[in-house]
């Protein structure tokens, strides 16, 4: 069975050297563009990784006054408090954002990701931590 790892992203673009290099090294890559979209991917496949970013469209599944820029937050919380069926509440997670709020990185950071990494960050720091948090 291969690796799968599931990365919450708006932007396609963000994300493809990734998924090459990735998949390269014979993982499987999934890409979700909202909060409805990962949902729907963490209730229906098995993901051994999430790499999620903070800011994204957050759609109806997620609580309704949650703006763009606590989305992550939010689908993190709902993940951790088991409210994602099929998905374990403990799946890893590593934070890749944009976003530089330090109060928001320490609630973050509270609710157990493997890494936060903040953009702009080169490629092969994403990639070593990727392959570091899937090896532990």
């Amino acid at each position: 069975m291969s690796v799968s790892i599931l990365f919450i992203e708006d932007e396609r673009w963000a994300v493809q050297p990734y998924f090459r290099a990735l998949e390269k090294k014979g993982y499987k890559c999934v890409l979700a563009q909202n909060g409805n979209d990962a949902i729907q991917k963490l209730e229906n496949n098995q993901f051994d990784l999430v790499c999620l970013d903070i800011m994204f469209p957050s759609g109806e599944l997620i609580r309704e006054d949650a703006k763009s820029i606590t989305a992550g937050v939010e689908l993190l919380a709902l993940i951790r408090s088991n409210r994602v069926k099929n998905c374990p509440s403990n799946i890893k997670v590593i934070v890749l954002t944009a976003v530089m709020d330090q109060n928001l990185e320490e609630q973050i950071q509270k609710m157990g990701v493997q890494a936060y990494l903040k953009k702009p960050i080169d490629f092969d720091p994403v990639i070593n931590t990727v392959l570091d948090v899937l090896k532990n």
